[in-house]
């Protein structure tokens, strides 16, 4: 299979991200993403994929991306474990009416990481191009959300690289550099 241009610049902005991070490890093997999309019920954003074939499970100190290779995952056949595990996660928030939806769905948040357990790193679904999709930061307890354009792979380098474009994850500027343990 080849490699588009979209893939390779993906694949330049994980390596990125890895040299901020200070990650040198080892890359796991790729997850059986057919079976993890039909789970889901729709394709996975193509950042992400980089992302998951590029670090194994781990945080960059508080900030944690959910791995399907996470050891929480293996034990109960992960694939349909990391999907009912992120529904789970976010389903009482459903019942929150000034939040958005969490759920898997056109118009709705599904949760793709977590800052400390205070805010859920999110990707608004859309009918479009997953690529496509907006990141949210949903702070639940408080009852907000940040909407931030642009892809995991960029929030994540804006959010550990200090440089301020996301208002509601500002203070962990005064924790960086976030180093990245696996």
């Amino acid at each position: 299979m080849a490699v588009t241009s979209p893939d390779r610049a993906h694949r330049a902005r994980a390596a990125q991200l890895a040299e901020l991070a200070g990650w040198k490890g080892t890359r796991p093997h790729p997850p059986d993403w057919p079976a993890l999309e039909a789970a889901f019920g729709r394709p996975f954003p193509p950042d992400f994929k980089s992302y998951i074939e590029f670090f194994p499970p781990g945080s960059f100190g508080f900030v944690y991306v959910f791995h399907p290779f996470d050891a929480e995952f293996a034990s109960a056949g992960y694939i349909r474990a990391y999907v009912a595990h992120l529904m789970w996660r976010t389903d009482p928030a459903n019942d929150v009416p000034e939040l958005p939806r969490f759920g898997n769905k056109a118009g709705e948040l599904f949760a793709w990481g977590s800052v400390n357990g205070e805010f859920e790193l999110c990707w608004e679904i859309t009918a479009d191009d997953p690529d496509t999709w907006t990141c949210v930061v949903a702070d639940i307890p408080m009852r907000s959300v940040e909407r931030y354009h642009g892809g995991m792979l960029d929030l994540l380098l804006d959010v550990l690289g200090g440089t301020g474009r996301v208002s509601s994850l500002e203070y962990l500027r005064q924790m960086l550099p976030l180093t990245f343990s696996g």
